[in-house]
C-alpha cells in the first residue's frame, strides 16, 4: 500500500491546528521523536484505537504518548521499534498489535516516516495505520485449519491453546470422545488442561507435565520468544484401567502464530524400551520435575534425528520416517544437508530444484512457499531445531543430526561401509557430491 505524506507545513507543532483528511479510510498520527507525545490524530486513527469524540479526557491522556496504545508489557518493544523505524530511511512499514480502549486486542500495519521540511530538532513524524485485524484472522484461521490437519495426521491428540484468551480448541483427543466431540468450540483453558492431566500422563507425571504447558502459557503470555520456550518433553503415558504407566508418551509445542500455539501429544515406545533421547534437549526446572519409583528423570529431550542420503533420500526421527506432504520441499531438506551446514542462498535453491527456470520474482516467490513447507512438516515432527534461517539464507544445523554423510566425511569415519556408491539417487544436483564420496572413498 503507498501512503502519500500530508503537504502541509507546521509552525508550532504543539499548538498550532492540523488539517487532516477525515474522509481518509486510514488512521493518522502525528508524533514528537523525542517524547512520543501525539500533537495530531485524525477522527479515523481515534475510531481504530477505540476512542470516541466524547472522551476529551482519555484521549488528552493518551495524547501524552503513542505508546500508551499498547499493553504495558509491550510498550518497550513497541517504543524500540518506533525508534528504528524512524531512523530508517526511506519510510518504514511494519505490524504490531495494540489493544482498543475497551481492552479488545487489534493489529494494525503501520507506515512511519518523518514530515518533510521541519525544524530538525523539533522531529516530528507521521504514522499512518490500518486496522487489519479481520484480514490477518481469516488468513490465520486458514493457515491453522490446514496445520492441524496435517498434526493430525501423526498425533493422537492435538489442541489449539490461546494463552491470552485463556480459551483451548480441541482439534483431535483419541482418548476422551466427549471432550473430541466439541470439535471446534473454544473451551476453558484449564479444563481443557484437567482433562488432557486426567487421560494423558500416569499418575507419577501429571505434575510434570501440567508444569510444561503451564511454563509455555506464561511464556506467551509474555510475549517471549517462542526458541525460548521448552517445546518438548517425554512423560509416562497412561493406563486406562489402572492410571499407572504404560507407555511412553511425547508432548510438543508447534508455534500457531497470533499469540497461540498446537499442543500434540503421541505414543513413542514401550515401557520396556526408553524413549530414544539421544540428542538431549533442555531440562525442565527442578521444582516442576517427578521421578517415578524406578527413578527415572522425565526431561525435556530433543528428538533423535537421522538423516540417510546413501541411496534415496530419507529423515527419521526416533526410528519414524517423515512423510513429506511436498516433494520440493524434501529436496530443500537434501540440499541443505548436501551443503553440510553452510548458507544455501535463495538463488542457490532456485538453481537446483528448478534447474530449467531463471532467478525471477516468481520463482523466489515459489522458493518462499516451499521453505514455508519445509519449516512446518519439520515443526509438525518435533525438528524444527535442525534448520537455520537468517535473512532468506537457510542452512542444516549439522549438530542436530545423526547423518551418514557427514559420519562418512569425518575426520574418524564412523560409516565408511555404508557408502556403497550411492548417494541421494532422487536428485541430479548431487552428482559432484557424488564424485567426491568415490574418490574419498577409493582413497581409503
Amino acid at each position: 500500500m503507498q501512503t502519500q505524506l500530508l503537504s502541509h507545513s507546521i509552525g508550532n507543532a504543539a499548538s498550532a491546528p492540523m488539517e487532516y483528511c477525515e474522509a481518509s479510510p486510514v488512521g493518522i498520527v502525528h508524533f514528537r521523536a523525542r517524547d512520543f507525545s501525539i500533537v495530531g490524530c485524525n477522527e479515523q486513527a481515534w475510531r481504530i484505537v477505540g476512542i470516541n469524540s466524547g472522551d476529551a479526557g482519555l484521549r488528552a491522556a493518551v495524547s501524552e504518548s503513542i505508546d500508551r496504545l499498547v499493553p504495558l508489557a509491550d510498550q518497550g518493544p513497541f517504543r524500540t521499534l518506533l525508534e528504528e523505524a524512524g531512523a530508517a530511511q526511506p519510510p518504514t512499514e511494519f505490524d504490531t498489535r495494540i489493544r482498543r480502549a475497551d481492552g479488545t486486542p487489534i493489529e494494525i500495519a503501520c507506515w512511519l516516516s518523518r514530515l518533510p521540511n521541519l525544524d530538525e530538532q523539533e522531529g516530528i513524524y507521521q504514522l499512518v495505520i490500518v486496522d487489519v485485524t479481520q484480514k490477518r484472522d481469516a488468513s490465520r484461521a486458514k493457515s491453522r485449519a490446514r496445520r492441524a490437519q496435517e498434526l493430525a495426521l501423526i498425533y493422537d491428540t492435538v489442541l489449539l491453546v490461546e494463552p491470552n484468551e485463556q480459551r483451548a480448541r480441541c482439534l483431535k483427543f483419541a482418548q476422551d470422545e466427549r471432550l473430541a466431540s466439541l470439535g471446534a468450540l473454544r473451551v476453558s483453558l484449564s479444563d481443557a488442561v484437567d482433562q488432557l492431566i486426567e487421560h494423558l500422563p500416569a499418575v507419577q507425571d501429571q505434575t510434570t507435565l501440567k508444569a510444561f504447558i503451564e511454563a509455555a502459557c506464561h511464556a506467551y503470555r509474555c510475549s517471549e520468544p517462542f526458541a525460548a520456550v521448552p517445546q518438548r518433553m517425554v512423560f509416562a503415558g497412561r493406563s486406562g484401567l489402572t492410571g499407572k504407566a504404560a507407555d511412553y508418551r511425547e508432548a510438543i509445542l508447534v508455534d500457531a502464530d497470533g499469540g497461540a500455539f498446537f499442543l500434540c501429544s503421541r505414543f513413542i515406545g514401550a515401557m520396556n524400551a526408553a524413549p530414544n533421547t539421544a540428542v538431549p534437549g533442555k531440562t525442565l526446572p527442578a521444582e516442576s520435575q517427578q521421578t517415578s519409583g524406578s527413578n527415572r528423570e522425565i526431561v525435556d529431550a530433543m528428538p533423535r534425528i537421522e538423516i540417510r542420503t546413501f541411496g534415496y533420500f530419507d529423515v527419521f526421527v526416533d526410528g519414524r520416517p517423515i512423510a513429506f506432504r511436498s516433494e520440493k520441499a524434501k529436496e530443500l531438506l537434501a540440499l541443505l544437508v548436501d551443503r553440510r551446514g553452510g548458507f544455501v542462498t535463495s538463488a542457490d535453491i532456485i538453481t537446483a530444484l528448478w534447474e530449467d527456470e531463471p532467478i525471477t520474482a516468481q520463482t523466489r516467490t515459489r522458493c518462499r512457499k516451499v521453505a514455508l513447507r519445509l519449516n512446518r512438516t519439520l515443526e509438525a515432527n518435533g525438528a524444527a531445531h535442525i534448520m537455520e534461517s537468517v535473512r532468506g539464507k537457510r542452512r542444516i544445523v549439522p549438530e542436530a543430526v545423526a547423518c551418514d554423510l557427514f559420519d562418512f566425511l569425518s575426520p574418524v569415519p564412523i560409516r565408511k561401509a555404508a557408502f556403497r556408491g550411492s548417494y541421494l539417487k532422487n536428485y541430479s544436483w548431487a552428482e559432484a557430491t557424488l564424485a567426491e564420496l568415490m574418490q574419498n572413498y577409493y582413497r581409503s
